[in-house]
């Protein structure tokens, strides 16, 4: 049956092809819906041939290991700029902040056509308060305001919160529209058969925390909570990432051989298998700083996990306090430490709270199918010219 594509051809921007296959599917499926042909431009690692298997044309963009690279930077745009030029996208799609920036840039010479810049969180630039950060988003903000409200750009947000503060510097319109999360396969991940008492056959506590090793992401203050938790109780910290010393808010080597001495603390690196690493935890926690919409809380919450996490954007779009779990104070290890034994103790609502989790998946429209619809929306908004519920 011929089917009639409201696009000819997307490019999505996606600054690798683990991350595109963990973070972008659900909205790239929409693309394959409304779209004749869908290019995926990203770096190399490994999976591009799983991308081009589901059927995605892929060019390699190899993005170095320093995002601040002006240097390098100036040679991503050149290359960006020649395959825009090569492709001729009609709808153009950047994901994250630096990616958004460099995708804009490139699109300076190919017209006013329809690009969307989806915010997946604000990141170092807009989040850190370290004086680099602060004199980059001084230098750069005149920049991105002239950049990223052209004609024909939408700015796509996954929180609430996020969008404020654009809005609020001037780099995004009041109207941009709002999909929370990327979505989780939630037939894939799923709660395994009801755990035994915590205590029965003296089983510790396991804890899941899945993050990159960064500082902004409160990996040092998660570690001072459980060296205070683990003072009274049998629990088992279990961290699934890596560092990532290209960032600037990175842990180091060091950091991970002093805190992996630690008995109550196990670093796994990076983990393939992460409906089997929830499945395996009694509760999933992450202290970061700031989110955009945390895919890792996402997972844990559609295996029937209860959660914890910071008092702050993006996370508290998934943890609804004391429903699903337990918010704390952004990097305060003791109010960490505090709820993580509230949670320890109080196996009724540990037990509600893992039940509440899997019904938020639902009812918030977290779930692939959710998000890929919400997409599919979204796109034939904008070939329609049709308002989008921003608020879904």
């Amino acid at each position: 049956m011929h089917q009639n594509f409201l696009f000819e051809t997307m490019t999505i921007l996606s600054s690798d092809d683990r991350s595109f296959l963990t973070h972008r599917l659900p909205m790239a499926m929409a693309a394959k819906k409304v779209c004749r042909s869908v290019w995926v431009i990203c770096k190399d690692t490994g999976n591009c041939d799983e991308i081009r298997e589901i059927g995605f044309d892929v060019i390699d963009l190899p993005m170095g290991n320093a995002p601040l690279n002006i240097s390098a930077n100036f040679k991503i745009l050149r290359q960006l700029n020649g395959i825009y030029k090569s492709v001729q996208p009609d709808l153009i799609y950047h994901s994250s902040v630096q990616m958004c920036f460099l995708g804009s840039l490139a699109r300076l010479f190919t017209g006013n056509l329809p690009s969307i810049n989806a915010i997946t969180g604000v990141g170092y630039l807009f989040s850190s308060e370290q004086p680099k950060a602060k004199f980059l988003r001084w230098a750069l903000s005149p920049v991105l305001q002239v950049l990223w409200r052209r004609p024909g750009t939408i700015t796509l947000f996954q929180n609430p919160d996020d969008r404020a503060v654009f809005i609020k510097r001037g780099l995004s319109a009041g109207n941009a529209p709002l999909i929370p999360g990327s979505g989780v396969d939630d037939q894939k991940f799923r709660p395994v058969a009801t755990k035994s008492s915590l205590w029965k056959n003296n089983r510790k506590l396991v804890i899941g925390c899945a993050s990159r090793l960064l500082r902004d992401k409160g990996i040092p203050e998660l570690i001072e909570a459980i060296k205070i938790v683990e003072k009274n109780y049998d629990i088992e910290l279990r961290v699934a990432g890596d560092i990532h010393l290209k960032n600037p808010s990175s842990c180091t080597q060091h950091d991970i051989e002093k805190w992996s001495k630690i008995l109550s603390v196990k670093f796994l690196g990076n983990v393939s298998d992460m409906v089997g690493f929830w499945q395996g935890c009694d509760l999933a926690i992450l202290p970061s700083h700031r989110e955009g919409f945390p895919k890792a809380l996402l997972e844990a919450a559609a295996c029937g996990l209860p959660l914890l996490g910071s008092d702050v954007p993006g996370v508290r779009e998934i943890v609804v306090n004391g429903y699903n779990g337990l918010l704390f104070a952004k990097g305060d290890r003791h109010d960490i430490a505090r709820k993580i034994e509230k949670m320890l103790i109080d196996q009724k609502l540990r037990k509600s709270a893992g039940k509440a989790s899997r019904e938020v998946i639902k009812s918030k429209g977290l779930s692939n199918r959710a998000v890929e619809a919400a997409f599919v929306e979204l796109f034939t908004s904008i070939k329609t010219r049709a308002a989008f519920a921003n608020d879904r």
